[in-house]
């Protein structure tokens, strides 16, 4: 017997595993619920992929149900890209992006609606053989393949400029590596298939090698991926309190700090007085030694007292500090005053501003003059 042959079972069990442990565990992602489920999205797409290549595979082909999973193979790319956008709090338009990938999928579908006639391999691949078809599957393959490369690398590059709330110690370094790893990996593992079929072409043997071997990757692939983006330090991102473990929290919640109102006005006048909002790159860790308290405490009074997170409350000073700036007579620039009151780009200066004030900054100079 091929050990190969179980790879799909032994993937499809993993899988169901690794789904329920991302959607009932208590703790890892933080609190925000949207990351646990595009996550268990994600992971159970794969579990369909598999769950697809064990009943072709068991039953040789000879049934109606094969290659299903294909259909949705488009939605790997963004399901990934806007999970690492949650994991990082970069703002996507949902409702947009929604439209796209119905619009792709429908298409998709209307593509493939004359195949769905076929009730088993051997026709099909009789079928695309003789009339020319699969140099159409190729193109198709293609392009959805080249469309989810894409949005990996999109995601990477996101993922690597992202700022942190505070500087990583040895072991959070770790597993942010771990993740661009996995990031790239990604891409190693859609390219490396579709390098495969570009080599052997559509075929019934190479099909189901590819299942086999696929099927292998996903069930060691997943594993770490998920084990490492459940370990992740979600709080390095959003420095908020409520994204820490549970445990951490609660040790915390049971120290000194009994009343946080007061490190919470320290805070504040710190960083109003010195305007160390002004630094792109200010940390948790700044606050922490100038103000000799925790790292975690610091978090807790901001969380506590303001309902920010600390890129939001360090946010909240940026643009009061920009409305001025926009004010002036003869303001610079928007993108000049982006970057001279902290923040690294235009496109995160304009989400910040407009979170702040329901405006844009052009928006909001054409309401002040009035």
């Amino acid at each position: 017997m091929d050990a190969l042959n179980i790879t799909p079972l032994l993937s499809l069990t993993v899988g169901v595993f690794l789904f329920a442990f991302i959607v009932f565990r208590k703790s890892g992602l933080g609190r925000n619920k949207k990351l646990r489920y595009v996550l268990a999205t994600l992971v159970f797409y794969f579990v369909f992929v598999s769950f697809d290549y064990y009943v072709t595979l068991s039953e040789s082909g000879n049934n109606w149900y094969f290659g299903i999973s294909y259909m949705f193979y488009h939605l790997v790319g963004f399901l990934f890209y806007y999970f690492i956008a949650l994991l990082i709090k970069l703002p996507v338009a949902f409702k947009k992006w929604l439209f796209i990938v119905i619009g792709v999928t429908l298409l998709r579908w209307s593509f493939f609606y004359p195949l769905f006639e076929y009730e088993n391999m051997d026709a099909f691949f009789t079928s695309i053989k003789t009339s020319g078809y699969d140099e159409w599957l190729f193109l198709e393959y293609l392009l959805v393949s080249l469309l989810n490369i894409l949005f990996f690398f999109l995601a990477f590059y996101r993922f690597r400029q992202a700022p942190t709330a505070l500087i990583l110690d040895k072991d959070e370094r770790l597993k942010y590596k771990w993740a661009k790893l996995i990031l790239i990996a990604l891409v190693i593992l859609q390219l490396g298939l579709f390098i495969n079929l570009l080599v052997n072409g559509y075929t019934l043997d190479t099909y189901q090698v590819s299942m086999k071997f696929e099927s292998l990757l996903i069930a060691i692939f997943f594993f770490i991926f998920a084990y490492s983006i459940m370990h992740f330090p979600v709080f390095a991102f959003s420095g908020d309190f409520e994204d820490l473990p549970e445990a951490t929290q609660k040790k915390y919640a049971k120290s000194s700090l009994k009343d946080s109102s007061e490190l919470f006005h320290k805070i504040g006048t710190l960083v109003k007085e010195e305007q160390l909002y002004l630094d792109f790159d200010l940390k948790l860790n700044t606050l922490s030694e100038k103000l000799g308290a925790s790292i975690h405490h610091i978090s807790q009074a901001i969380n506590q007292n303001s309902g920010m997170s600390f890129p939001d409350f360090i946010n909240s000073f940026r643009i009061e500090e920009a409305k001025k700036r926009l004010l002036m007579p003869k303001p610079d620039t928007i993108f000049a005053i982006s970057l001279d009151v902290g923040f690294n780009s235009k496109a995160a200066f304009y989400t910040a501003f407009k979170k702040v004030t329901s405006q844009t900054p052009t928006e909001f100079k054409k309401a002040s003059k009035v």
